[in-house]
């Protein structure tokens, strides 16, 4: 290869590296971000969620407003998030969301295919209180409870 012919392979390449644009991701997030929870205001699972997304607003720099919509078991704030962008920015923090399949017959989304798992950031213990000395324990509640169906009531922050 002569000089002239090196010196324009070598232009050639700059002038062709320069032109190119290279794939970059998309930074995120680029805009506030919604927090859809489908249980109401107060509950342990609201509770743990604003404490973590107001760190993760100010690690990332951008708003996390959570917004409480609850009703149906969970499906109303689901829908939410199921019909909205994918684009990351609506974000559903739910931990009981397959249990709509088993409640009801028919969901305005796919639980599988309209959702992505991201991250588990907690857990909430179930508690069963009863009146003192009247059940030695859970199995004896239930059974009861089996025993004489109508009789017990309780208590819960949605259905099922």
């Amino acid at each position: 290869m002569n000089k002239n012919m090196l010196r324009r392979a070598a232009f050639g390449a700059i002038v062709l590296i320069a032109t190119l644009t290279s794939a970059v991701a998309q930074e995120w997030p680029s805009r506030n971000v919604t927090v859809i929870l489908p249980l109401p205001a107060g509950v342990a699972s609201d509770v743990i969620a604003r404490v973590i997304f107001e760190q993760v607003g100010k690690q990332v720099g951008q708003t996390f407003v959570i917004e409480n919509r609850p009703g149906a078991g969970g499906t109303i704030g689901a829908n939410t998030v199921a019909k909205a962008a994918p684009d990351g920015h609506t974000i559903l923090v739910y931990g009981s969301i397959a249990a709509a399949n088993a409640l009801y017959t028919k969901l305005p989304y796919d639980t599988v295919n309209d959702f992505t798992p991201v991250v588990v950031f907690g857990q909430t213990p179930l508690v069963v209180v009863t009146g003192p000395g009247r059940y030695k324990s859970l199995q004896e509640l239930v059974a009861t409870a089996k025993a004489k169906p109508g009789v017990l009531n309780y208590s819960t922050v949605g259905v099922g």
